[in-house]
C-alpha cells in the first residue's frame, strides 16, 4: 500500500464514472434519434413505392380517386387526391407527417 494515500482515489472514481454516465447517456440518445430517422427514411421509401404501384395501377384503368387507408410494413398510408394528383401520407416515427405526390403531364 501506499503510504500517502489520503482517500482521493473513491472520489476520482466516483467522478470518473459520472463522467462516464453522462458522455454513454449523451451517445444513447444520439443513436435512438439515429436509429428513429432512419425507420422514418425506410417508411418515405414504402410510400414512394407504394405511391408508384398505384399510378401504375391507374394508368393501366385501375381504381380512380377517393380516399383510403393501406397498411404498409412500416406504418399506415392514406391515399388522397389533391391538386390533380395523386398523395399518399402518413407520420412517421419521429412523429412528423409526410406527404409524397405524383407528377403527372397536364
Amino acid at each position: 500500500m501506499l503510504k500517502n494515500s489520503r482517500g482521493y482515489f473513491l472520489l476520482e472514481a466516483l467522478l470518473a464514472l459520472s463522467v462516464f454516465s453522462i458522455v454513454i447517456s449523451g451517445i444513447g440518445l444520439a443513436l435512438h434519434a439515429l436509429y428513429t430517422e432512419r425507420f422514418t427514411i425506410k417508411q418515405e421509401r414504402e410510400a414512394l413505392q407504394l405511391l408508384s404501384n398505384k399510378m401504375t395501377i391507374e394508368a393501366w384503368g385501375g381504381d380512380e380517386g377517393g380516399s383510403s387507408y393501406i397498411r404498409g410494413q412500416t406504418a399506415e398510408f392514406q391515399w388522397r387526391m389533391l391538386e390533380g394528383g395523386l398523395c399518399i401520407e402518413f407520420t412517421g416515427k419521429n412523429g412528423r407527417t409526410y406527404r409524397e405526390c405524383d407528377v403527372r403531364k397536364q
